[in-house]
């Protein structure tokens, strides 16, 4: 089982993006470095709009290319990405398999009036999602 190391500072800010945006979903990428199954997450980075309609999930990179430069140049990877759904938690669907490339992370955390209700993570292996550890 893999292991996503997320920092209480991070945690806050994931949290801050999220309710920001609240009512509405919105989404990014995470940044780190990944070492036989440890994945470290260095930097948050919201890259989808608030006025996103709800139930159209997709992560709306303007520039794939200038995102990856962007984190080589700081010595981090693309590590996986997250999304922040309001008043719900969630568990990802096989419609979302197409989202996610095998090998990154997928947090979802389940936003409130109040901030976080619930963080978690997966990871798709085996063309199936499974639960990874959340550390801080």
């Amino acid at each position: 089982m893999s292991h996503l190391y997320l920092s209480q500072h991070l945690r806050d800010q994931l949290g801050l993006l999220a309710s920001l945006a609240y009512p509405h979903e919105t989404c990014g990428v995470l940044f780190g470095k990944q070492v036989q199954g440890h994945i470290s997450v260095h930097k948050v980075e919201q890259v989808s709009y608030p006025e996103q309609m709800e139930g159209d999930f997709r992560l709306e990179l303007l520039n794939p290319q200038q995102v990856e430069e962007t984190a080589e140049h700081q010595g981090l990877e693309i590590v996986g990405i997250w999304r922040a759904l309001p008043d719900q938690s969630h568990i990802p669907t096989e419609g979302e398999r197409h989202m996610v490339s095998p090998g990154y992370s997928y947090l979802i955390a389940s936003i409130t009036p109040g901030g976080i209700a619930e963080l978690r993570s997966w990871r798709l292996s085996s063309n199936r999602f499974e639960e990874e550890d959340l550390v801080s």
